[in-house]
């Protein structure tokens, strides 16, 4: 079954725009984030997780500002906040902490089932086997071990439907490649917004119902809406099976690496190191002083950083597309919890990126980095480094490419499965080294360049680079 996207694009305003609509939607949007504020309380004090349709009209107070279309908008932002970070405090928190109870004898068998329950399906009603007793007691480890509730940001973006907020094309106006009729906080007054529009969206009626308006942190207004237009990227079991395939290595020095030699993003990791660095010991001085978690300053610091990463994973995966048409991208079904650095961001990132462009299948990790190309020898003293060399056959060649090329063989490897455990993994390999090496065929043991002669030579001007792929001269 091929996988179906829609793609978000985004406006910005005019810059010939009124100064006065300008101030009308600044009013609108603190109006907004105050009553998205006061919603969100009410939900917290009256301790609710969801809210039904029905209830929603007699549980929130009313706005005295907001018209009732932006009103019923911002509640439903409202339970939306609130059930995310409830579901999000249960799945990280609250489930350990019952599991805990449960093993310490301190709850029920029974009472641990229903607890589970509140939290799965933010059950906060008596009913189904639920008590009173037990949402108390859910509400009790919630406010002990949840952590911090959820709060407002001056910055949230305001969610407009279709009643609220429409986009009209231009018809006898100067300027604008758009306008948006915007409810204001006047009954029957609406704030007409000349936009800039997207290269990607040419009419008003290629994007869907619905637009998310937002102001960035450095004062721009920024208005995302949803095109139409759906792009089908088909699943990898639905190409035949002659279809190429390419091995992609998220490095350790490097964004990507492929299996046919080309390194990607080389001069990014001196940059990416810099940001983090600043981001991770900001972070720790605010934890020595026991200040809270986050501040303007690490929030933008963390934005960006978050920001250098998507760029550059979306311009690799753009290109790898276009270099690779119709092609399988083959990476590693990595489990990140123990990984840090630029690896665990830019790993996320890249899959995302070409997951949404193209066919993508994953494989186990375990000792594609570490497995010899000629030989089949795994071990932790091959790597040093971006250097590979093997230290049963004498094979050289760079370590990323290495993982990329391990990571492509994996992906013919009908033996070994993501679900197999890295034990099992590396006693299947060792077993085929030992037949291998012990094969009348000892020339397969001899290194051998699997592909063209390359150069470690990286193009400052694209980020595009090559791994090294040299072969020793004889065995060590």
């Amino acid at each position: 079954m091929s996988q179906t996207f829609q793609k978000s694009r985004f406006f910005l305003l005019h810059p010939e725009v009124n100064a006065g609509k300008v101030e009308r939607l600044e009013s609108l949007h603190r109006e907004y984030v105050a009553y998205v504020r006061i919603c969100v309380q009410a939900m917290i004090d009256g301790r609710r997780l969801n809210l039904a349709r029905s209830e929603k009209q007699a549980f929130f107070p009313c706005s005295e500002t907001l018209t009732s279309q932006i009103e019923k908008n911002a509640r439903d932002h409202a339970i939306q906040v609130v059930s995310t970070w409830a579901k999000s405090r249960y799945t990280l928190r609250v489930k350990g902490v019952i599991s805990k109870a449960k093993r310490d004898g301190e709850v029920s068998p029974e009472q641990a089932k229903a607890l589970y329950t509140i939290g799965k399906y933010l059950r906060d009603q008596p009913g189904r086997g639920i008590t009173q007793d037990d949402i108390d007691l859910y509400w009790k480890f919630l406010d002990e071990r949840g952590g911090r509730k959820p709060e407002i940001s001056d910055t949230l973006p305001m969610r407009l439907t279709e009643m609220t907020a429409r986009l009209e094309d231009p018809k006898e106006a100067s300027i604008g490649d758009f306008w948006l009729r915007v409810s204001s906080l006047e009954a029957r007054k609406s704030i007409w917004l000349p936009l800039v529009g997207s290269p990607y969206i040419t009419k008003a009626d290629q994007v869907s119902k619905g637009i998310l308006v937002r102001k960035t942190k450095k004062g721009f207004w920024r208005f995302e809406v949803v095109e139409k237009r759906e792009w089908v990227v088909p699943e990898p079991k639905d190409l035949p099976s002659h279809a190429p395939r390419l091995g992609v290595d998220v490095g350790l020095n490097i964004l990507a690496a492929t299996s046919d030699g080309d390194l990607y993003g080389a001069s990014f990791k001196p940059r990416f190191d810099r940001l983090y660095k600043r981001v991770r010991d900001l972070r720790a001085n605010r934890m020595r002083q026991g200040f809270r978690d986050n501040s303007p300053r690490l929030d933008a610091l963390e934005s960006k950083l978050s920001g250098m990463i998507k760029t550059e994973t979306g311009r690799i995966a753009n290109n790898l597309v276009q270099r690779h048409p119709g092609t399988v991208f083959v990476l590693e079904d990595l489990d990140l919890r123990g990984c840090r650095g630029q690896k665990r961001f830019a790993y996320r990132a890249l899959y995302r990126a070409l997951s949404s462009k193209a066919p993508v299948e994953v494989v186990n990790p375990a000792y594609t980095s570490q497995e010899c190309p000629s030989c089949g020898y795994i071990s932790r003293s091959n790597r040093s480094g971006t250097s590979f060399s093997c230290r049963s056959c004498g094979r050289k060649a760079h370590a990323d490419w290495v993982g990329a090329s391990g990571i492509l063989r994996r992906s013919e490897d009908k033996s070994i499965g993501c679900g197999d455990h890295p034990s099992s993994v590396k006693a299947t390999l060792q077993r085929r080294f030992l037949v291998k090496r012990n094969s009348p065929a000892r020339s397969l043991l001899a290194p051998s360049p699997l592909g063209r002669s390359l150069t470690t030579e990286v193009l400052v001007q694209s980020g595009i680079g090559t791994g090294s792929n040299l072969v020793s001269a004889s065995p060590p």
